[in-house]
């Protein structure tokens, strides 16, 4: 019988565990956006760079075939300094960017 409470008490310890872990909420930022050529249309490709000057961390992706793009769990805070490129196209810059704990800023170029 004892042997039993044991086994319990060690699943309630699991699972208090568990919960504990899923608690700890959203601690950083996202960017996402859509970039666009002249007529509008979706630039597969485009190298979207995101830097944290603080830092010197340098966040990378590249857009969908639609031209859209995810840049997920940023540091808060800032200023960043985000890039767009894409061959053919005039570097796009936006400086002083700041982030906001769980915000998700969106940039169309």
């Amino acid at each position: 019988m004892q042997n039993a409470y044991g086994k319990i008490i060690a699943l309630i310890f699991c699972w208090s565990i568990v919960f504990a872990v899923n608690g700890q909420g959203v601690t950083t930022a996202s960017i996402s956006g859509r970039v666009t050529g002249s007529q509008g249309e979706g630039l597969p490709g485009a190298t979207i760079l995101a830097f944290h000057n603080p830092s010197g961390t340098e966040y990378g992706t590249s857009s969908r075939p639609d031209g859209r793009f995810n840049l997920p769990n940023l540091r808060i805070g800032g200023p960043y300094t985000i890039t767009i490129s894409f061959v053919g196209y005039r570097e796009q810059k936006k400086e002083g960017i700041m982030l906001a704990l769980g915000q998700n800023l969106t940039i169309d170029q």
